[in-house]
């Protein structure tokens, strides 16, 4: 990757700007110990259902798979809850909180490419967390597979920027902190930085490895800034 030939970079949401253990506060106060395993199969069966979905032919927007991925998961853990539960987590996903260094990378990285967003999820989802954390002015853009009911990693969805920012696909960089987005964009054709969050994961075994691997939005500013990697 020639770090010179970048001019955007398009960034996932959930996980990667987004941080999902948000939820955990309030998982923690519905169901106490079960909160975890059910956080973590609800996360799952989220992405499962995109995929799923894609290869069925039976698109649902995101937000109501996440609803039906939340319903999956309480009946497998043997889990019941109201309705103003159920909503009241639903609603935590308009106002997802951003990770630590967030903010302070894309006002960095902000001054010297355009920056956009390429995420599974509702517009109105994204809109509304990257307002709820006063990051909106930092994209030239905000694009959903909503907008084509197709979902990520199918190609048509990584097309969505390459069009609407009308810069080639190989000088867009795209970031994710999860692994089948991070071979998908390669795929496609893009330049691609992993935000390694966890130290313990790994790349999935599908013949596409990242050009750059991180562990924060602070890392790649300076990797980009310099000669660093």
């Amino acid at each position: 990757m020639d770090k010179n030939n970048i001019a955007a970079i398009v960034f996932d949401a959930y996980g990667t700007l987004f941080n999902i253990a948000s939820l955990d506060a309030k998982l923690s106060h519905y169901f106490g110990s079960d909160a975890k395993p059910l956080a973590q199969l609800w996360r799952r069966k989220q992405l499962e259902y995109t995929w799923l979905r894609s290869m069925m032919n039976r698109y649902k927007d995101f937000i109501n798979l996440t609803e039906d991925a939340l319903l999956y998961a309480s009946k497998k853990l043997g889990l019941s809850f109201k309705d103003a539960i159920k909503q009241d987590l639903i609603d935590t996903y308009y106002k997802l909180d951003t990770y630590p260094e967030v903010g302070e990378a894309l006002q960095l990285l902000h001054s010297q490419y355009q920056l956009a967003i390429l995420s599974n999820g509702n517009i109105e989802l994204l809109k509304g967390s990257t307002q709820h954390n006063g990051i909106h002015g930092h994209f030239a853009a905000i694009y959903s597979a909503d907008t084509i009911q197709q979902y990520k990693p199918l190609p048509f969805v990584y097309q969505l920027p390459v069009d609407g920012l009308k810069v080639s696909k190989s000088k867009i960089l795209f970031v994710s902190t999860n692994t089948w987005d991070v071979a998908g964009a390669k795929s496609f054709g893009m330049n691609v930085a992993w935000i390694k969050r966890d130290p313990l994961n790994v790349t999935e075994e599908l013949g596409f490895e990242p050009d750059l691997i991180i562990e924060d939005l602070m890392q790649l500013n300076y990797q980009l800034a310099t000669s660093a990697y």
